[in-house]
């Protein structure tokens, strides 16, 4: 009897778990950083001075700028000449549901925190990309904006992966204080464009007609800065090879051993990577500080999007963690002013590039695999090392040029007096005969 009464609890709460469950399963954008991903640096994931969003909004050493918010938040409604959030309020709390199936994971808030943390979060992030780019909006005793250095860190802090609220809710707060009707909320974009993570250059008049596109700030600028790219490869063919074959290319000073040559290339985009007459042009790239952060976070972004089966910025940090496998292949680009270091040596830029190639899976169709295997080929031609090697020890300045000249000439010389003497010598037996 007790067995059954047991089974039939059991029976109950599974009854109760399914009837609960949706029908159909959400498609959350925002997430927590796996650990495959994170074990690597654990702090690049990490926001430094402030919390958006509810991953890390408990953590002591962002507590400051919380004041901050809600002075900004008095800023952001008088700007509209409010004095109270009520409507926004009930704005929001009509969107607290949409909101919060955006996380991947139960928000252990209530209703009321959640609202608050949307609506203080969303006013910081529309009010500090507003004033960045509108000095006369600013208060003159402003910290944010009186220290470059909080402003700098601010803009990386913003494009952390677990450090994200859903942008409809900035979209939603942006259109209730338009001054006017140039205001764009794709202009506040714009400082996140220009904060270090691609070498693009971006005009606020681009982004003025451009689609949004992505569900946060880090998606939306993923999004503008690989467009050009995504165009571009929208019309290659990529034949289907064996992923061993493709996975695998010379470091820098291996290919430029076997003839490949290095140029820094001029296209506008970071990952329009070309191989072509034994040269390999590469858009440069600036390393600094920074770079590691800003770009394991947009790997993340790439690693959850299922949007696309693009994966940009993790294929373009795979091709060249290929490519740097020491500090001597870090020179190598370095000397084509294809990398322009930030750092204190090579030996620091090869370990970025090396961290930043760890635990990460690139696309099913990779977009160099012709380069890849366009090299491997090159390489695999014993003709084109030798060559290379004649160059490059022999004919890699005047002097042994001059040296190895000398020597062919005498060699030519010989061989002719040689030839001579064999003719001869010929020629003397034949009389004797």
């Amino acid at each position: 009897m007790s067995e059954t009464r047991r089974a039939d609890s059991v029976t109950v709460k599974i009854d109760n778990i399914l009837d609960n469950l949706s029908s159909t399963p959400s498609k959350p954008s925002m997430f927590r950083v796996a650990h495959h991903l994170r074990s690597i640096n654990p702090e690049a994931y990490d926001p430094q001075i402030i919390a958006i969003g509810p991953f890390h909004r408990s953590k002591p050493n962002l507590q400051k700028m919380e004041q901050h918010k809600v002075r900004y938040l008095k800023l952001f409604l008088q700007r509209r000449k409010e004095s109270s959030v009520e409507r926004y309020v009930t704005t929001i709390r009509h969107l607290e549901d949409r909101a919060r199936k955006c996380y991947a994971e139960d928000i252990q808030l209530d209703e009321d925190k959640f609202v608050q943390m949307l609506i203080l979060d969303g006013c910081f992030i529309v009010e500090f990309l507003y004033m960045y780019q509108h000095r006369k909006c600013r208060d003159k005793d402003d910290p944010i904006f009186q220290y470059e250095h909080i402003k700098s860190q601010l803009l990386h802090d913003l494009m952390v992966f677990e450090n994200q609220i859903p942008f409809f809710i900035i979209d939603h707060l942006f259109r209730t204080i338009k001054i006017n009707n140039e205001d764009n909320v794709n202009s506040l974009i714009w400082p996140l464009l220009r904060n270090g993570i691609f070498p693009a250059e971006v005009k606020v008049s681009d982004l003025f007609d451009a689609p949004i596109n992505g569900h946060h700030l880090l998606g939306i600028v993923h999004h503008f800065q690989c467009s050009s790219f995504a165009d571009r490869l929208s019309y290659r063919i990529l034949p289907h090879r064996d992923p061993e074959y493709l996975h695998n290319i010379d470091s820098a000073a291996e290919l430029e051993k076997a003839g490949i040559s290095f140029q820094k290339s001029e296209s506008d985009s970071l990952f329009h990577i070309e191989f072509e007459n034994k040269v390999m042009k590469i858009p440069k790239w600036k390393i600094s500080f920074s770079t590691e952060s800003l770009f394991r976070n947009v790997i993340a972004y790439e690693h959850y999007n299922t949007d696309s089966p693009r994966k940009y910025v993790t294929d373009y940090v795979f091709f060249m963690h290929c490519l740097v496998h020491s500090p001597e292949d870090a020179k190598v680009l370095q000397r084509s002013r294809i990398i322009i270091n930030f750092l204190r040596s090579n030996e620091m830029v090869y370990r970025v590039i090396n961290q930043l190639g760890k635990n990460i899976m690139t696309s099913v169709q990779f977009p160099y695999s012709n380069i890849f295997s366009s090299a491997n080929d090159h390489c695999a031609r014993r003709g084109n090392r030798w060559m290379a090697t004649l160059k490059q020890e022999y004919f890699n300045n005047p002097w042994t040029t001059s040296s190895v000249f000398a020597a062919i000439v005498l060699l030519v010389l010989t061989i002719i007096q040689a030839t001579f003497a064999i003719l001869s010598y010929r020629n003397d037996l034949k009389k004797g005969n």
